[in-house]
Formats: C-alpha cells, sequence, structure tokens
C-alpha cells in the first residue's frame, strides 16, 4: 500500500488547484491554507477506502472549517462530487485491477462525508465562540494540515470545535481547559511537524486577536514544531533573533540531559510557582529531596536559580527544551 498512498498523496496535492478551476467559491480562498488542508483530507478519505475507520469527524470538521472560509454548502457538495470523480480516476490509473472493488466504497464514502461535512456547516452556522474559559490554537498557512487532523488528535465531540480563518493562519477554539488538551496538542503538533501557537482565557475575542498577532510575528522566527503559548512571542523572538540564539538556548540545558529527573524537577518547580512545598508533593518527593536535585542541576548548568536572569534564561530554555524534543 506505500506505492498507492504515494501516489495518491500526489495526487491530493493537486485537489485544491482542481477545486479552484472549477468551483468560485474555492477560487477566492487563499490557495497557502487550502492546498495544504485538502490534501490532508482528501488524502485521509482515500485512506479509509483501503484502512476503512471514521471520517465522519474529519468530515464534520470540513463543514466548519468551510463555513467559516465563505464557501457555500452547494459549493463545498459540489467540491465533494468532483473529489469522487478525480478519486476514481486515480484508482483507475494507479490500481486499474482493484478498481470493481474499490469504485463502490467510493460511492459510499462520497454518502458519508458529505452527510457529515453538511452537518458541520449546519452547525457553524448556527455557532458562536464559546463563551467562559476558551483555549485558541492558531496555525499559519503552512501547517494547516494540523487544523485538519485536529478531530483526530483531540478528545472532544467534533461538534464542539469552533474554526475561524484569519488573514494569518486559521484559528480553532475549544470550550475545555489547556491542561486537559495540552498533551493531545503536543502530539498534533509532533504528527504535523507544525508550529502551534496556543492562548487560554475567558474572552474569546481576545484569545483571537493574540493568536493573530501570533501567526503575524511568529513565522518570522522559524520555530521548531511545537507547542507555543502566545505570551512567549516576544522573548522567543528576542531570544531567537540571532542564527545561534535557539542553539544557546538549547545549550544552557545540555548538561541535564543524561538526568530527566533533574529536567522534570526544574520544570515543576518553575510551574509551582518556586515553591519547594509544592514541589515537593507533586513530584511526591520530601523537599528536602527537591532541594538537592536543585541545588545538583544549577552545579550541572553553573546557572544560580536564586537569580531572577537565571531563571528567566531557565524558563526559556526549558520551554523551547521541551517543544523540540518532546
Amino acid at each position: 500500500m506505500g506505492a498507492l498512498h504515494r501516489t495518491l498523496w500526489s495526487w491530493a496535492e493537486t485537489m485544491a488547484w482542481h477545486y479552484a478551476q472549477e468551483i468560485p467559491d474555492y477560487a477566492r480562498l487563499d490557495t497557502r491554507i487550502l492546498e495544504r488542508d485538502v490534501a490532508v483530507v482528501s488524502f485521509e478519505y482515500l485512506r479509509a477506502l483501503e484502512e476503512g475507520g471514521n471520517v465522519e469527524d474529519l468530515a464534520l470538521a470540513v463543514g466548519q472549517r468551510r463555513r467559516s472560509q465563505g464557501v457555500s454548502l452547494p459549493a463545498l457538495l459540489r467540491a465533494y462530487r468532483l473529489w469522487a470523480k478525480d478519486a476514481l480516476e486515480a484508482l483507475k490509473d494507479s490500481t486499474p485491477n482493484r478498481l470493481a472493488e474499490l469504485a463502490p466504497r467510493v460511492v459510499e464514502l462520497l454518502d458519508r462525508v458529505s452527510e457529515a461535512s453538511a452537518q458541520g456547516y449546519r452547525l457553524a452556522l448556527e455557532g458562536r465562540l464559546p463563551r467562559g474559559s476558551v483555549v485558541g490554537i492558531g496555525v499559519g498557512f503552512a501547517d494547516a494540515g494540523a487544523i485538519a487532523l485536529a478531530p483526530r488528535h483531540l478528545s472532544l465531540p467534533s461538534e464542539t470545535l469552533v474554526y475561524e480563518q484569519s488573514p494569518f493562519g486559521a484559528l480553532l477554539f475549544l470550550a475545555a481547559p489547556l491542561a486537559e488538551v495540552e498533551q493531545e496538542l503536543r502530539g498534533l503538533a509532533r504528527k504535523c511537524q507544525a508550529v502551534l501557537w496556543v492562548e487560554e482565557g475567558t474572552d474569546a475575542s481576545r484569545v483571537g486577536a493574540d493568536l493573530e498577532e501570533a501567526l503575524a510575528l511568529g513565522s518570522c522566527l522559524r520555530l521548531p514544531p511545537g507547542l507555543y503559548p502566545t505570551r512567549y512571542l516576544w522573548p522567543l523572538a528576542i531570544a531567537l533573533d540571532s542564527p545561534k540564539g535557539r542553539e544557546r538556548l538549547l545549550r544552557l540545558l545540555a548538561p541535564l540531559e543524561p538526568h530527566p529527573e533533574l529536567l522534570a524537577t526544574l520544570e515543576v518547580y518553575l510551574q509551582a510557582g518556586f515553591s519547594l512545598k509544592k514541589t515537593a508533593h507533586r513530584l511526591g518527593l520530601h523537599p528536602n529531596s527537591v532541594l538537592y536535585r536543585l541545588h545538583r542541576a544549577e552545579e550541572l548548568t553553573g546557572l544560580h536559580l536564586g537569580r531572577a536572569e537565571d531563571l528567566c534564561l531557565v524558563s526559556m530554555a526549558l520551554y523551547l527544551y521541551r517543544a523540540v524534543g518532546d
């Protein structure tokens, strides 16, 4: 199936162009974000022909995104018909001996994804940005595929996700605490090799504005794939201004790499607001054990955790280390 996957991926990458040629609503969209979105979704649909599995979550999210992008429902459904027609042509060229077997699956899949996308479209028409605490995720044009695959990585109902188009990329809003979805978002960033900006707050409009600022400026930073809170935008911009900036930041923690328990203790210590008692409780250690680990980390790195400037460096280095290395 590897050769077929490669053939179908090459075909999927052309679908956005084909939609734009045939459907006026798609011709008006920014091709930079549409190409990756359409390619990822098209390929996942095609893979489902061979491997089976649920595609309704992806299709529902497609309907929501197309509504936020200003595509009409008839245009969306026409795109699906065009997808099915081209899929049959691609399968005919790549696996002619299996066309009779796969053609009925294409038709059945077309029905499923059309229905799910229409449902997502209707939800988007009714929907509003979540009230109360909200988590927002922003991706640039090059990483649009991450938004397309988000329903696969988040343990949340697809209908609870709210999509918005941005001049600088795409936004996704979740009505869930960041702590509940952080690891899933990190997994999504790794899977898609994407830079994801994240912000949590009680004002969805403010969250969206912060994400747009991060998308507008973050593309200049050439960050490695990872999950980045928007509050790190300006410190990261300063730290990574020189070509050696990232390397020098990560070099601070290099002596601790053979000692993951020291890295973990440092991270929890910062998260616990520099409280030995809270750090010990979270790690299940005696406070003296935490103190020993912190002193050992200071000895190995040459940093002094009692100095504000060193704490700032450690915080930035740890965050970049986790974003790159997790």
